[in-house]
């Protein structure tokens, strides 16, 4: 985005105090991101109104977009303030103008698990063909990916963008601010499930996105995950599926390597490549599989794709693999967790060598499902490890309970309530060659134990 003050008002029925030639070159809702040029966009939040930080955002924004019956002081010489009567309506609005202004292609991103690897792994193989732009990190909400899409450069080609959701509706507002011309489904899994009455209600949040879908773009649905069976009949794009054994994106020959990645053969309608992942977990594979999916379907080649897998890396704390000292290896997963991503990381525990140890914080916004899918893990984590550490408490414990009750020696059992008390438990247990996974919910900040018993390596 790059726009006069008075054009910004123009696209949101705003009205402009002060300077209404400023420009500005991009947008942020935290003042504390706030770069030269940016709009501040002042919105209510749980703690504090943004329009109190609209003096000090200006000291560097260009403008900011204001509530209109907010008093509040006229802005510098050279700033602007834009005023509306719903700031996040005309936020979205701003966003929406922005990506229908702009020649590029979009290609969203989203479901349950694996969204952000999958989005970035999408971003790489691209960019090594065409100018790219992404959503960074996990910006994904009716909050953060806006101020995304209004901070790309002018010369993207095709964008990028991870739409996360926490509450029906919100998948509807991204979509309708996107219109994606490929629309890119990882598996849906139960997950933020405590605002959701069934699993059937997440899946519909999920599919708000399909109605937004461009009627000339392409569908990528993961063949495996049952619950994407219907998306194909609600929409009339092309659908291209991944993940099956005869679909018409798959990986065949592939070879799990353990924590040295995997490798086997990339299949797309466009033909078939050799690729090597160097990221451990067949998980992982999935995502590149996705991710490749979507890219076919932005016009590029197996023969262009496969190649770039050896390129990919895990972004921080998202499946890392550290070498520490005394030959024990950390793998690094502790930027957040769902039933599903538990289970996972702890099959790839299951196959390393050593004593496995894995350190499980608890699984936030389960809602009632929340004890059963901790008793879950409990049970799994018993035939997946030699060492379980639990960091939390009600729900933690459940999962040590079950452990113990599937078998799990209780000598080899410990519990920690938070990571702080993990890490200093850690360097009493840790013994040379193990092997030592931390998973859990961003909440529980694992990551703490992670750089710990790294000295800060990620």
């Amino acid at each position: 985005m790059r726009m006069s003050a008075h054009a910004v008002a123009r696209a949101v029925g705003g009205v402009v105090r002060g300077d209404s030639d400023v420009i500005v070159s991009g947008a942020e809702v935290d003042s504390r991101l706030i770069r030269n040029g940016d709009l501040f966009i002042a919105l209510p939040g749980a703690r504090v109104d943004g329009h109190t930080f609209v003096p000090t955002a200006l000291e560097q924004a260009s403008a900011a977009l204001v509530r209109n019956d907010v008093d509040l002081p006229p802005p510098p010489v050279d700033r602007a303030l834009i005023a509306v009567p719903d700031p996040l309506a005309a936020y979205h609005q701003l966003a929406a103008a922005d990506c229908r202004h702009r020649s590029w292609k979009v290609a969203a991103v989203t479901g349950s698990v694996g969204k952000t690897t999958t989005k970035d792994f999408l971003a790489r193989i691209l960019e090594r063909h065409r100018v790219t732009g992404s959503s960074h990190g996990n910006r994904n909400s009716t909050l953060g990916l806006p101020a995304q899409i209004l901070s790309q450069d002018d010369d993207i080609e095709i964008f990028v963008a991870e739409a996360g959701m926490s509450r029906p509706g919100e998948l509807d507002i991204l979509g309708d601010i996107l219109r994606p011309d490929v629309l890119l489904y990882t598996r849906i899994t139960p997950a933020h499930t405590e605002f959701f009455s069934s699993m059937d209600h997440v899946v519909e949040a999920k599919a708000e996105l399909l109605a937004h879908l461009n009627p000339e773009g392409t569908l990528v649905i993961n063949a495996d995950d049952p619950r994407q069976e219907d998306f194909a009949a609600r929409t009339k794009a092309k659908v291209l599926r991944y993940g099956g054994p005869e679909t018409e994106a798959r990986l065949e020959s592939l070879e799990d390597l353990g924590l040295e990645g995997t490798r086997g053969t990339l299949v797309l309608p466009s033909g078939a490549a050799p690729f090597r992942l160097p990221l451990p977990g067949l998980h992982q594979a999935e995502n590149f599989l996705a991710a490749a999916t979507a890219a076919e379907a932005l016009g590029f080649q197996a023969s262009d794709i496969a190649p770039c897998a050896a390129t990919l890396s895990a972004a921080a704390h998202r499946g890392n693999v550290i070498e520490l000292d005394n030959d024990v290896t950390l793998i690094d997963d502790s930027y957040n967790a769902s039933p599903e991503a538990v289970m996972r990381a702890l099959e790839l525990l299951a196959k390393c060598s050593g004593r496995r140890v894995a350190v499980l914080g608890e699984m936030f916004e389960l809602g009632s499902a929340a004890a059963a899918a901790h008793r879950d893990i409990g049970r799994l984590a018993a035939s997946r490890c030699d060492l379980l550490l639990t960091v939390g408490h009600d729900m933690s414990n459940k999962v040590l309970e079950e452990a113990v009750a599937a078998g799990l020696p209780l000598r080899n059992a410990h519990r920690a309530d938070d990571s702080a008390a993990a890490a200093a438990a850690l360097k009493g247990l840790l013994e040379p060659g193990d092997t030592i996974l931390v998973k859990g919910s961003r909440g529980v900040g694992l990551d703490r134990v992670v750089s710990a018993l790294s000295g800060g390596q990620s």
